[in-house]
């Protein structure tokens, strides 16, 4: 299969098989609940280039719809073709129930779908950002720190340094001889970090996720995205 492009070897590997030509073009195939999805590969306009096309006809109860997208010809791993397929269903989800782990796992990694749109400077700072120190919070447990921090930093008068340390289960943050300590998932942190807050420094008003990410990154603490002073490491 290695002479028709690279995007259907990987295809293969998720369950894919061969199939009569579909459109003029080589095909390979896979079957969900209510959808058999044609991969073909061929000429498309109005680029007029060579992608590989997703189809085929979504039959439920309610209704009987069209599926059709294109992704690249050239996704060089299971992996990354797993994540284009299922961003492309991502709108019949619900339908194709149940779901091989595979399109599950794609899921997961849609940022190889993303980082195709941009430039390769932006790709290269998300890159980055994946490989960040950082950490998440269930909700519940980042407001009752978020009401501890703001009790301290109340009472400060200046700058006062403030330390973060992760070891993969616990999230640390000092501040004025008070030590938080809060359940966190992620990796651990190569090292702790320091950064000084103001009776000024701002706290996230509201968290909209379940889950809150605090994280270093470009020299910033930011916690839910929201940045604090510079931070450096600590020995």
């Amino acid at each position: 299969m290695s002479d028709i492009c690279q995007t259907f070897n990987s295809l293969i590997e998720l369950g894919f098989e061969r199939r009569k030509p579909v459109h003029g073009g080589e095909t390979v195939a896979y079957r969900f609940h209510n959808l058999s999805l044609n991969a073909t590969h061929l000429i498309a306009p109005p680029s007029f280039r060579y992608v590989v096309l997703l189809s085929g006809v979504l039959i439920t109860d309610r209704t009987v719809a069209q599926v059709e997208s294109q992704i690249p010809t050239d996704l060089d791993s299971a992996v990354e073709a797993a994540a284009w397929v299922s961003y492309a269903l991502k709108s019949d989800r619900a339908d194709l129930e149940p779901l091989p782990d595979w399109f599950i796992e794609g899921e997961q990694r849609w940022e190889v779908v993303f980082d195709r749109f941009v430039s390769p400077e932006e790709r290269e700072r998300r890159q980055a950002y994946r490989a960040c120190p950082k950490c998440f919070i269930d909700r519940e447990y980042a407001r009752s720190l978020r009401r501890n921090l703001r009790n301290d930093i109340s009472r400060i008068e200046e700058g006062t340094e403030m330390t973060l340390d992760f070891d993969g289960r616990v999230l640390s943050i000092e501040i004025c001889g008070r030590l938080h300590e809060v359940v966190a998932a992620g990796d651990s942190w190569p090292s702790s970090y320091r950064v000084v807050v103001t009776p000024q420094t701002e706290l996230p008003a509201r968290f909209a996720r379940p889950l809150v990410e605090v994280s270093v990154f470009e020299g910033y603490v930011c916690i839910d995205r929201l940045r604090w002073e510079p931070c450096e490491e600590t020995a």
